[in-house]
């Protein structure tokens, strides 16, 4: 059965369109047994997210994602150790005078005891998170590459799709809500600034034939 991992909510501020109510009840309606929350750089929806799972019998996978020089990364939390690590790395990042400056790998590896991580930039965090890491697969078109790479570092691959809205019709609203955060209009935003392409919940039925297609 496969679940999202890397969902985004309204409080990934001016990223994500859904709240974690709304996230987890496309969850359910699709028969997936658990969700993940990756909220960027905040934990503020966690509540709220969990709430929401134990209502409708679902397991939450509490997660945050931060960014590093190569680009981001989802932790996950595996129990309250972990819970406690995302806490002093959210409040650590929110307190700098610019929040959306990198996380050091200094202060992540003082923040990684009790996290799962998934990127798709590996290579530096393998002594942080020795048995703890996956090469995170969301473009296809990158399956070949990352595959090969995970191969050569002996290291295991997961599939996510990333989440920012609930369907197809929403792009257009969260490309000007990005457009909003960044100070820029619609026509001169960068065609990358905003959430990837298709970035909508897919029914595990949907992601179990796009998979099979590949």
């Amino acid at each position: 059965m496969y679940i999202h991992l890397t969902t985004h909510s309204a409080f990934s501020l001016q990223e994500g369109l859904s709240t974690p109510t709304d996230l987890v009840q496309a969850a359910q309606a699709s028969g997936m047994p658990a969700l993940g929350l990756t909220d960027h750089n905040l934990l503020t929806g966690v509540i709220e997210f969990v709430t929401a799972c134990k209502v409708a019998d679902l397991q939450p996978i509490v997660g945050l994602e931060i960014n590093l020089n190569d680009g981001p990364v989802s932790l996950f939390a595996t129990g309250l150790g972990g819970w406690s690590c995302l806490c002093r790395l959210s409040s650590s990042i929110n307190l700098w005078d610019n929040p959306d400056a990198p996380c050091t790998l200094d202060m992540l590896a003082s923040c990684c005891n009790g996290l799962i991580a998934i990127s798709k930039q590996p290579q530096l965090l393998k002594e942080i998170f020795p048995d703890r890491l996956y090469i995170n697969i969301q473009d296809p078109n990158e399956a070949q590459n990352l595959s090969s790479l995970a191969r050569q570092l002996g290291l295991p691959t997961v599939i996510t799709h990333p989440i920012y809205y609930l369907t197809p019709e929403q792009a257009l609203l969260q490309r000007t809500l990005t457009a909003v955060r960044l100070g820029k209009t619609i026509t001169t935003l960068p065609n990358d600034a905003a959430a990837p392409p298709d970035a909508y919940f897919l029914t595990a039925q949907q992601m179990h034939a796009i998979l099979a297609s590949r």
